[in-house]
């Protein structure tokens, strides 16, 4: 018998190992649609990013001349000032606002549900009609803040989206009013996942509602605040649709992102090359921040 049993383990070894294709046919349909949409468009972007695309002359490699073209330009280093400025704002913003909601939303008191159905209105609003909406609002000459801020405060019109300073700002507080009832869902869900208990033992502790915060909350929501901000970054970095609905880049070029520029150039100047070799850096810049922040979770989950 005792000889049997290394004999039979050998036997079960110099067997071939079948292969179950069971999970690899399960999220081939994801695969494929991750290639076929994310891989492949990137790809194509970067052998566009190395030819001259012009109407004349369709593909004319031009190698690293785009992006040195690029690098070049006074008003693509415009665009990463206002990149950096916006996605900074937006995202310190938006995770202060959406934490206070989130904490708001986690209270026992009555109307809590119609609270949360509310805080989540701008988020499920259609982008392009929020932007629109707020186009209305922050009109210098029959703007309803205006209308406000003129007849009820007696203050003189301001032009909120003509002038550079006061337009980014706005497009901060559009970005931030839109997007903080997403980071409210997320955090709320990590404070429901705190255990109660840990509250009350710090309460017959001692520790007050600030001290429990400082010293339980924040230390047990660092994964889920970390995973928020990247995804914040990476939407608020790659934003579009806000500055070209609001402010089209300007007055001039104050509200013109790295992502409203590759849009210029690709679509109203027709400068295919010029816009990938954008997209390539806008890419590469996600990489890094994400690299970043994975590190500081990964960090963060060993420690």
């Amino acid at each position: 018998m005792q000889l049997a049993i290394p004999r039979r383990r050998a036997a079960a070894a110099a067997r071939p190992r079948r292969v179950d294709l069971l999970p690899y046919l399960m999220v081939a349909p994801a695969v494929l649609v991750i290639t076929a949409f994310s891989l492949l468009p990137t790809l194509y972007g970067v052998l566009v990013s190395l030819y001259r695309v012009e109407f004349v002359e369709l593909l004319n490699f031009v190698g690293l001349r785009n992006y040195s073209e690029v690098l070049a330009d006074p008003r693509f280093w415009n665009s990463v000032r206002v990149s950096f400025t916006f996605t900074g704002s937006s995202v310190a913003l938006t995770f202060v606002a959406g934490f206070g909601l989130a904490l708001l939303g986690n209270q026992r008191v009555r109307f809590r549900g119609a609270f949360r159905t509310i805080a989540l209105l701008p988020w499920v609003t259609s982008y392009v009609v929020t932007y629109l909406i707020f186009r209305w609002i922050l009109n210098s000459d029959f703007g309803l803040l205006n209308a406000v801020l003129v007849e009820g405060a007696g203050l003189p019109r301001i032009s909120w989206l003509g002038e550079p300073g006061l337009a980014l700002g706005a497009l901060v507080g559009v970005d931030v009013w839109r997007a903080a009832p997403y980071a409210m869902v997320l955090l709320l869900a990590g404070l429901q996942g705190i255990p109660q208990e840990l509250y009350e033992a710090a309460s017959i502790d001692g520790a007050t509602r600030v001290r429990s915060f400082f010293a339980l909350t924040l230390p047990l929501m660092r994964p889920t605040i970390l995973v928020l901000l990247v995804l914040l970054t990476i939407v608020d970095f790659n934003v579009v649709v806000a500055m070209l609905v609001l402010t089209g880049g300007g007055p001039g070029a104050a509200t013109e992102a790295m992502s409203l520029r590759m849009y210029y150039e690709a679509f109203t100047y027709t400068r295919m090359g010029p816009a990938s070799a954008i997209a390539m850096i806008i890419f590469a810049a996600n990489l890094v921040l994400s690299g970043v922040y994975m590190r500081l979770l990964r960090t963060e989950r060993h420690s």
